[in-house]
């Protein structure tokens, strides 16, 4: 049933991914086993609602007008590797709602319009589904193209669950409900204290936290403001910085980062990257022979971490969720694990959920919870929301800070030993932090 056709762009490969995969349930593993037959040992599990207070019942097949979801996605350009994963469960949760018997007996249906991984066509995308009057729309991924729709979205008075990070610095309004919540502050200029304090405490957790690091960051919002957090927190707490180096979204040639970190030989390298970035930086470490002691990266595509198989072990990543205990050990967490395992498989993307995956899920968990409690009525589900917390995959969030971000929930993950596992803070860690650059 989760079955329904893709675009046919996708990010890296299946099999690009098979050198590194996890599995469906907690424990740290290495084996030489195929995609197919680590996707295949992943157990079914029991039909349940996607969200709490939705009734599922199999079998009952959904009638009357269905109640219309449009997006804007990144499915071409150099945000697809993860655009196309964020449409990918977009079409999972559409069949999960109908499966169980759509929202108040009516279907759900996704429309989806790909923006080329370009802001400007975000903006006119929105419009466009606004103008067709769908029921609700879901955020796009990625900072710049979050601001590029909440301008339509918000003047339309439309819901804006997101699911990227987006741009939390930068004001969209009541009707912003994202699902990666970060700061859970009242001011901005703080924003992205907590995530940066977070990857600290992990580092001085080992008990070894770097002397000095190097920052290789994309021009990208997100990354960008991550980056200058982390600085002034690594600085802050003795580490010398190295270097400092920008580069345009959708570079592939990183010679010249790459020299430079070697010359510089640091005990953490930071990259500030999305996408295939690190996939093509380590292309460029190879050609001159160099490995890094130790490196943390924002937000890679799931698939360029696995490309690298065994080089990504003791890897770094930040993140909101990885499929261990306690986070991955519900019944909505394990159904969405086997089911997503199926869909990524068939459309050759990553095929374990991991933080983008869960982030995704959880922006429309708030949605349907929203429609759930406030009815087909995008100012409905806006007051509801803004009045209450959604349990999701991620944890339980609000929406009562600057930009609605409620809470700070990043953490850290690292590859060990072919898994990702969240490894800080402690509370939702399924192994402690190998660091010892």
């Amino acid at each position: 049933m989760f079955h329904a056709p893709r675009p046919a762009v996708r990010g890296l490969a299946l099999s690009a991914a098979a050198a590194l995969l996890l599995t469906a349930c907690g424990g740290v593993v290495k084996d030489e086993k195929s995609a197919d037959d680590r996707v295949a040992e992943i157990p079914d599990a029991e039909l349940v609602a996607p969200i709490a207070g939705m009734d599922c019942t199999e079998g009952t097949a959904p009638t009357g007008d269905p109640i219309v979801v449009g997006g804007s996605l990144s499915l071409t350009g150099p945000l697809a590797p993860t655009g196309t994963l964020h449409d990918a469960v977009a079409e999972l949760v559409v069949d999960w709602v109908n499966e169980c018997g759509g929202i108040d007996g009516r279907p759900l249906e996704w429309k989806v319009i790909d923006d080329q991984s370009t802001p400007a066509t975000v903006t006119s995308n929105y419009e466009r589904l606004i103008g067709d009057e769908v029921d609700f729309v879901m955020g796009p991924y990625g900072g710049a193209a979050t601001l590029a729709g909440a301008g339509p979205v918000t003047r339309a008075g439309y819901a804006y669950p997101t699911a990227t990070n987006g741009a939390p610095d930068k004001l969209i309004g009541e009707n912003h409900f994202p699902a990666w919540q970060m700061g859970g502050v009242d001011d901005p200029a703080h924003m992205f204290d907590a995530q940066a304090q977070t990857l600290l405490d992990a580092l001085e957790s080992s008990g070894n936290p770097p002397e000095s690091a190097f920052f290789a960051t994309a021009k990208f919002p997100t990354t960008l403001s991550y980056r200058g957090s982390v600085v002034t927190a690594l600085e802050g707490a003795g580490t010398t910085i190295e270097g400092d180096v920008e580069y345009d979204l959708g570079t592939t040639d990183f010679s010249s980062i790459a020299i430079r970190i070697q010359n510089a030989d640091p005990d953490l390298v930071y990259l500030g990257g999305i996408g295939a970035d690190v996939t093509n930086l380590y292309q460029a470490f190879d050609a001159i022979g160099y490995e890094p002691r130790s490196i943390y990266v924002s937000l890679p595509a799931p698939a360029a971490v696995a490309a690298l198989g065994d080089k990504a072990d003791g890897m770094m990543i930040s993140s909101i969720y990885e499929d261990n205990p306690p986070l991955g050990d519900t019944p909505v967490a394990r159904y969405f694990t086997k089911a997503y395992s199926e869909v990524a498989q068939q459309d050759d993307l990553f095929p374990f959920v991991e933080t983008q995956a869960a982030a995704s899920l959880a922006a429309w968990q708030i949605l349907l919870t929203g429609i759930t409690e406030g009815g087909v009525d995008n100012a409905a589900v806006i007051a509801w929301l803004n009045a209450n917390e959604v349990d999701t995959i991620v944890g339980t969030l609000n929406f009562d800070g600057f930009n609605n971000y409620g809470i700070d929930i990043n953490r850290v993950a690292q590859v060990q030993d072919g898994k990702r596992v969240l490894v800080w803070p402690e509370d939702v860690a399924g192994a402690e932090l190998d660091y010892n650059p």
